[in-house]
């Protein structure tokens, strides 16, 4: 009957990550079609859809192993070129963000009652951050929880087959995965080795082992082999050197910092510092709060993904010290943490649905027609939103510093870095008569430089 029963539980769990995966997906698919997905969207669509030509991409200016040690992309591309659309990845970053959910659970199930377990996976679900990271564009770190998780889990039951298959799966996503996933084993080897743990202790020495060897093939051979001949180019967030007044730059003092660390702690009614298996996620904390750039600790970007399955692994790893003193404190907690989460996603979410959501416009049936006239191989600069949408034209790209030969843009959704930079450089080559218009509506305008051939990639005005 126990059997029956813990089967019944796990069931409605995975009806809660399925549930998850549909409302993320249908509102992956609400962020695209309104033109409110970014670059990366575009970015991953032009590498993926490259498979057998490098993974190359207009933004990173070749294949994106000379940026990003992933293989796991292998394993998206049938989806990618089956579906021929870009919402096959937020699909699949739906389903990654989902499959976060059950190890959660089973984690919990061990340590504490299943009431409480099946709690635990509801937090889980509505987490913010891990929110933030499956409905923002797609990214491989999409996929960093989940395997974290399972790796986790397959670990705690002593199953080392999967905990390998798990481990493999996690060095392929990216390769900062391997530098919290050593870190996280050389934690992990002294607590073994103290407890005496021969087995476990055995695997967390190879998980320190094999992200070494992760790091140094991807630095030493695949970045060499993929073309790369310059400095890493993620380092830019570690070179303090730079302007410190540039756009996005932040001092080190700034209030953004602390801020983040709380915008990830509280929804998880800081359960998660009552274990020391909170030092799990200091690594992957390090990594964004070094960075000089705001960008990575923004709430809602990809790069929480680093730290996340290490503070859910220690919220369930607290609730079972508080239980020890508390059964009665234990379930608080849980209700607290799940209460916290609801109120972050419903008045701070870090999703920004108000700006990312909404009903399609006529503008957006614009949008679609302007892209109809652009050819699926024409080398056309445009802006992010279209970017995500043309993905598989390998001649995309962003911005018109490559003076391509179409320039699509649209002065009501392009953003202001965009109107600074693009939009004098097109009214000099207006007035230069190097561009001229082929066709213009409600804000969009498609421009063809002198000497092209219309027919060859876009449809003149009419």
């Amino acid at each position: 009957m126990t059997i029956l029963r813990r089967m019944t539980v796990l069931r409605r769990v995975w009806v809660v990550a399925a549930g998850y995966a549909l409302v993320l997906f249908a509102l992956g698919i609400d962020r695209f079609v309104t033109y409110h997905a970014g670059a990366d969207l575009g970015l991953f669509t032009q590498s993926i859809a490259s498979v057998f030509r490098g993974f190359s991409n207009t933004v990173e200016g070749g294949s994106h192993f000379t940026f990003h040690f992933s293989p796991i992309l292998y394993l998206c591309a049938p989806f990618l070129l089956l579906a021929h659309s870009a919402l096959a990845l937020t699909a699949l970053q739906a389903i990654g963000g989902a499959l976060a959910i059950p190890p959660a659970y089973l984690l919990a199930r061990k340590r504490l009652p299943e009431a409480t377990a099946f709690l635990v996976a509801c937090v889980t679900a509505l987490y913010p951050p891990l929110v933030g990271v499956t409905f923002t564009d797609f990214h491989e770190n999409g996929f960093a929880a989940a395997a974290t998780l399972w790796l986790f889990w397959a670990l705690d039951v002593k199953n080392f087959r999967l905990a390998t298959a798990f481990l493999v799966l996690a060095l392929s996503i990216k390769e900062d995965q391997a530098a919290m996933l050593g870190c996280a084993g050389l934690l992990a080897l002294g607590y073994f080795v103290r407890t005496k743990d021969r087995e476990r202790a055995i695997f967390a020495a190879a998980t320190c082992a094999a992200s070494a060897l992760t790091l140094l093939a991807f630095f030493e051979y695949v970045r060499p082999l993929a073309g790369a001949k310059d400095l890493w180019a993620p380092s830019h967030f570690y070179r303090w050197a730079q302007d410190a007044v540039a756009p996005g730059l932040a001092p080190w003092n700034s209030i953004g910092r602390p801020a983040y660390v709380l915008e990830a702690m509280l929804p998880l009614a800081f359960v998660c510092l009552l274990s020391p298996a909170c030092i799990l996620a200091l690594p992957g904390f390090v990594e964004v709060l070094a960075s000089h750039e705001s960008l990575t600790y923004t709430m809602g970007t990809h790069y929480a993904a680093v730290w996340i399955p290490y503070l859910l692994f220690a919220f369930i790893e607290g609730l079972a010290r508080l239980r020890e003193q508390s059964e009665r404190f234990a379930n608080n907690a849980v209700y607290a943490a799940l209460a916290l989460c609801v109120i972050v996603l419903a008045v701070a979410s870090p999703t920004h649905w108000g700006h990312y959501l909404g009903l399609r416009t006529e503008h957006d049936a614009v949008l679609d027609r302007a892209a109809a006239r652009v050819s699926a191989s024409a080398d056309v600069g445009t802006f992010d939103e279209m970017y995500a949408h043309i993905g598989f034209n390998p001649n995309a790209r962003l911005g018109l510093g490559a003076e391509p030969r179409y320039a699509l843009l649209d002065s009501r959704l392009e953003n202001p870095l965009f109107a600074q930079r693009w939009r004098p450089i097109l009214r000099r080559d207006l007035a230069l008569g190097a561009y001229r218009l082929l066709w213009t509506y409600d804000g969009v305008e498609l421009y063809e430089r002198r000497g092209g051939t219309p027919r060859a990639g876009a449809k003149p005005h009419r």
